[in-house]
């Protein structure tokens, strides 16, 4: 570090000769060209500022203490893609999902799909371009739910092998194996009553997703019952609060067993 340099903190200067030789070996600890050096010069500047005597004990706490703010800025640029948002391709059943969010560790909690296949950094915008890229793929024009078509195999591997594997702590079937012995054992559902709804009505009176129906139907764990006057498949209103029962005690339980 040159003589003068705005990094060397006051209590290392000789005000009328520059800095003190008694210090030059103290600044000679720390190496101006690794990454953390500016944390490692402000915590430096601070610890002056406020009376710190600067030996070579607080100069040494003082690089562990930058290099230590280096890695923590940089672990958090490094997540930013999560935090900003992400389009998640998982599987579900025999049916590929895509999807957005900014929360993968509660989304995928709650959507509990089979199994996480990538992911890519973006939001609405770049989900919507998905949705249309494989349109020729989707069940319905508004669904979130595509058949697992060769090119949106093809895209997926591309995904994977640009941004690397989901995060083995977000949570899946595939991942929690808790979960997958829960998903193979059948689910018994009671005898279809009187009082039939559609996805959206059903989700609206048990407060939940009107995807998490889709969800449902899609991986045959409940089948509609018949059709509404304008057409639109209609559901077992007490099979629909079995289902959401069931997953809201289980993830009451996990919460619990950890």
């Amino acid at each position: 570090m040159h003589e003068g340099s705005p990094f060397v903190p006051r209590q290392l200067k000789d005000e009328r000769a520059g800095m003190r030789p008694s210090a030059a070996a103290l600044v000679g600890l720390v190496d101006t060209e690794e990454e953390a050096f500016p944390h490692v010069a402000a915590i430096l500047r601070q610890m002056g500022d406020a009376g710190v005597e600067l030996d070579a004990v607080a100069v040494s706490i003082a690089i562990k203490m930058g290099r230590h703010t280096h890695m923590l800025e940089s672990r958090k640029r490094h997540s930013q893609p999560e935090r900003q948002g992400i389009v998640y391709y998982v599987r579900r059943g025999e049916l590929i999902k895509i999807g957005t969010t900014r929360n993968p560790i509660k989304r995928f909690n709650a959507l509990m799909p089979d199994e996480i296949l990538a992911f890519e950094p973006g939001g609405s915008a770049l989900e919507a371009q998905r949705h249309g890229q494989f349109g020729d793929s989707r069940l319905t024009p508004r669904s979130e739910y595509f058949r697992p078509s060769e090119s949106l195999k093809a895209h997926i591997e591309a995904v994977r092998a640009k941004y690397g594997p989901p995060n083995p702590d977000w949570p899946s079937v595939k991942t929690i194996r808790r979960g997958y012995r829960r998903t193979r054992q059948p689910v018994v559902l009671p005898e279809p009553g009187t009082e039939h709804v559609t996805a959206t009505e059903g989700a609206k009176v048990l407060r939940m997703n009107r995807a998490t129906v889709q969800g449902w139907v899609h991986r045959k764990l409940i089948s509609p019952v018949g059709q509404d006057a304008k057409g639109r498949p209609v559901y077992c209103l007490g099979q629909l609060r079995f289902l959401i029962e069931r997953n809201r005690a289980w993830q009451n339980h996990r919460k619990v067993t950890g």
